[in-house]
């Protein structure tokens, strides 16, 4: 089968560097699939999970906030802002802090930071319930 070489790199640490054979992520466009051999593009990444299907056929979930997805005929990088490991994720954590936004939504303020903040949490507890 094919393969890919992909990096999942955030502005703290690599969390990825295999050879896998398929890559789903969401662009500020909409939802992108990339395989080997994909035409090469650079896609701006919104605050969404990213699925690489390693090899053996397993899967490994990120929560990536916001980034670049840049993709040539044999190598795939996500750069992040911000990027974790599903497997790494504090779900209880991210229940608590998204309703520590919600409060601050509902009295206004900063609006589109706390949107922005509640997505983020809302990924993060999507992923890690596995």
């Amino acid at each position: 089968m094919p393969t890919m070489h992909v990096e999942v790199v955030s502005a703290e640490k690599q969390l990825l560097s295999a050879d896998v054979t398929e890559l789903y992520a969401r662009s500020t466009e909409g939802e992108i699939g990339i395989l080997p051999g994909h035409q090469p593009a650079l896609i701006a990444l919104d605050i969404a999970p990213v699925m690489v299907r390693m090899e053996d056929g397993s899967e490994e979930r990120f929560a990536v906030h916001n980034g670049f997805l840049f993709v040539d005929r044999h190598k795939v990088i996500v750069l992040a802002d911000i990027a974790e490991q599903a497997s790494q994720i504090d779900v209880e954590r991210a229940r608590t802090r998204r309703g520590e936004l919600e409060d601050r939504l509902q009295a206004a303020e900063h609006v589109a930071a706390v949107q922005a903040s509640l997505r983020k949490q809302q990924v993060r507890i999507d992923l890690g319930r596995g």
